[in-house]
């Protein structure tokens, strides 16, 4: 069994004791002590904003519950493993100084390796490393989870790769559990992200702003978006609790509609994505310039969303890719620690740009355990000829990605940062940071998420012919 949190090693509890010392006493758990001694150090105001919000008694004890059920947490696993003496919290890296650290490179990914040593475009100029923190579900979806064991309840990926539970219907519109939180395979750890979903219920952005960024660092083109999204079934934190009325068939649906600029503005997208896997999503867009309503085809989700973004309409919630057994492998092909952006957005943003929006003036990244799961396209049909993703072990959700195009070489690459309640292990986004290393292009996005959809109806916001009247 793994060591509980409290068993982190000696010494870097002494430092964080010693770090608190002046501001008071030390909190219930050590990751708050953590954070209080970041922000002491950085005097950052989104550093101590996130430590009250891990600081609360809620969200301690619903840290200490998800992990009494895993059996582990994200600190333990780092605190079993050989991390080098100087990767802690308040460490930071530029470009220059990146040479003193030989074990960057075994940590941070690559692609974003090579932005912070860039000269010319989308060069990281500062990253800073902050505490590794416990990130949770719902308390509800815990004991729906919880339940489910204890009924015997068992989950079950069939030839078409459809999730069926023990009963044979749809697991994801008759249960509330989340399925294969130990998965043996490819399709089970696929399957355990699918149905992490967007870890809540309601879902609504406004504004999502994107910039399109030139390989001159220079912003191209700006949008913003309005975006909503609601799981259909199993629904328990949210009301209405169970199903939601009209959509017996349907998962999860997701809508748009574009603000600025001018040329686009109006256009809308809806899409709902159907349990059977021989159901095609049903995929509608408004195009005002036609002033039409067209249906889009399948393929028609590899296309990005619009001139100059990079994110494909497949890459709604780092992918929305369906799991079609026939045209994809599914292999799990390690595991490791990796520096990815933390879970901060309910108080700030990790990716500040305040000089130059297509740069990142300081990125905070904190070390994740995480399972690395490789999709490939066995057709050679599809956009990328595969994915890998790096899906976090504390919470099944992708916390990195990379995109490969049918020739192998890498094409695009995504790092997200997520708006979490911990005391109420709720979940929207705050930024994608993704960009595309063969055109060398970046797009920036930030997402502002409505907290009130959680209070109110969603009825007619994902139907097309409603939202062109927005």
């Amino acid at each position: 069994m793994p060591r509980n949190v409290k068993d982190i090693a000696g010494g870097i509890a002494m430092l964080v004791l010693g770090a608190t010392a002046a501001g008071g006493s030390a909190s219930a758990a050590e990751w708050v002590d953590e954070w209080k001694a970041l922000a002491a150090q950085t005097g950052f105001e989104g550093h101590a904003k996130f430590a009250e919000l891990l600081d609360k008694p809620g969200a301690v004890k619903l840290a200490e519950d998800w992990e009494a059920f895993r059996g582990y947490s994200a600190r333990s696993i780092v605190a079993q493993s050989n991390v080098p003496a100087d990767l802690k919290p308040g460490l930071e890296i530029t470009r220059e100084t990146a040479g003193n650290y030989p074990w960057l490179k075994d940590y941070l990914p690559a692609p974003s390796y090579d932005r912070l040593m860039s000269a010319d475009w989308f060069g990281w100029k500062k990253i800073r490393i902050v505490p590794t923190t416990p990130y949770t579900l719902s308390a509800n979806r815990l004991a729906a989870t919880k339940e489910a064991i204890a009924a015997g309840e068992t989950f079950s990926v069939n030839a078409d790769g459809e999730l069926i539970d023990s009963k044979g219907g749809f697991a994801l519109i008759d249960s509330p559990a989340l399925p294969f939180t130990k998965p043996k395979s490819g399709i089970e750890l696929y399957w355990a992200f699918l149905a992490h979903g967007i870890a809540n219920e309601n879902l609504e952005f406004e504004p999502l702003a994107l910039d399109a960024c030139l390989p001159s660092n220079k912003v191209d083109r700006s949008y913003k978006l309005h975006l909503w999204w609601q799981k259909m079934h199993g629904r328990v934190d949210v009301e209405p609790k169970g199903s939601i009325a009209g959509e017996d068939d349907v998962i999860e649906a997701g809508s748009v509609i574009f603000l600025e600029p001018y040329d686009v503005a109006g256009l809308a997208a809806s899409r709902r994505r159907f349990a059977a896997a021989d159901k095609p999503d049903d995929f509608r867009a408004f195009v005002p310039s036609l002033k039409r309503t067209r249906i889009l085809a399948g393929s028609d989700s590899q296309d990005p969303m619009a001139a100059g973004f990079e994110a494909t309409w497949d890459e709604w919630r780092q992918t929305w890719m369906k799991p079609d057994v026939q045209a994809f492998d599914f292999e799990i092909v390690g595991e490791k620690l990796i520096l990815a952006q933390p879970e901060t957005g309910h108080a700030y943003n990790p990716a500040q740009s305040p000089t130059n929006p297509c740069e990142i003036d300081v990125i905070d990244l904190e070390l994740r355990p995480v399972w690395v799961l490789e999709v490939t396209d066995k057709t050679g049909n599809y956009i990328y000829g595969k994915r890998r993703i790096y899906i976090d072990k504390e919470f099944w959700y992708a916390q990195y990605q990379e995109m490969y195009d049918q020739k192998g070489n890498l094409w695009r690459v995504i790092d997200d940062s997520r708006d979490m309640i911990p005391e109420k292990g709720l979940w929207m986004w705050r930024n994608y940071v993704m960009w595309n290393v063969i055109s060398t292009r970046y797009n920036r996005i930030e997402m502002t998420a409505k907290w009130s959809i959680l209070d109110k109806p969603m009825q007619g916001l994902f139907d097309v012919d409603v939202l062109r009247d927005y």
